[in-house]
């Protein structure tokens, strides 16, 4: 089935063989410390970006 921003997941796909890559699976938003801190960074990074995003197609 297509995914969205497929060619950003074939560059993270490609970057991945350099590396030892163990995934975990957390439960989004179930009072998971680590996973309330990400959450509050990456909301407080989108509403202050500081680089350009190169590179990327916005679909319309």
């Amino acid at each position: 089935k297509p995914v969205k921003n497929v060619d950003l997941w074939q560059r993270l796909d490609a970057a991945l063989g350099q590396h030892q890559i163990k995934w975990e699976w957390v439960k989004g938003h179930a009072g998971h410390p680590e996973n309330e801190r990400c959450d509050e960074l990456a909301r407080a990074a989108a509403m202050n970006p500081t680089l350009e995003d190169t590179g990327y197609q916005v679909e319309v």
